[in-house]
């Protein structure tokens, strides 16, 4: 079977006539999908198993806030780890990103690698979220982490990415 994805957007942007005298947003959008590809509303790989345990305990969780964190966090990670893909990067050897339900309502997303390890903690009150990154002694014994509210969770996520292409 064959997987494609139809764009509706030619990305071609014309410079605003004269007249308009107010400032445009730095992203212009569509009327179907406000100019971001939700990739959950697409035809997914055959790879989309690297998220499927996720999505299911996101669409299982009972609290409101953390479901939709959650739900959102995995929409920029899925999105981003696919623009990789149709830039022919050597995305196979990810593994499956493992999901957790503590039971304090929280939510663990994370990425195990021998040296490494990449993750998210989604928690109730949404200003304790955070992101991880530790590796060890192979890699330096790295640790970086963060909070991921006040964060541009798309940058967050392709310097994470880039991490994970670089030492996997």
């Amino acid at each position: 079977m064959m997987y494609y994805v139809q764009e509706t957007d030619s990305k071609i942007i014309y410079p605003p006539p004269r007249e308009f005298r107010y400032s445009l947003t730095d992203r212009l959008t569509n009327e179907t999908l406000g100019g971001h590809p939700y990739t959950n509303y697409l035809p997914l790989p055959i790879e989309a198993g690297w998220f499927r345990a996720a999505w299911e305990l996101a669409h299982m969780l009972r609290n409101v806030d953390v479901a939709r964190e959650t739900k959102k966090l995995l929409s920029v990670l899925q999105e981003t780890l696919f623009t990789f893909k149709q830039f022919r990067f050597d995305v196979g050897h990810i593994p499956q990103l493992q999901a957790f339900a503590a039971d304090d309502g929280s939510v663990l997303l994370e990425w195990i690698f021998r040296d490494y390890r990449v993750g998210f903690s989604i928690e109730p009150k949404p200003q304790d979220s955070g992101w991880f990154l530790i590796t060890n002694k192979n890699l330096g014994e790295i640790t970086a982490s963060g909070f991921l509210s006040g964060v541009d969770l798309n940058r967050l996520i392709l310097w994470l990415l880039n991490f994970i292409l670089s030492n996997s």
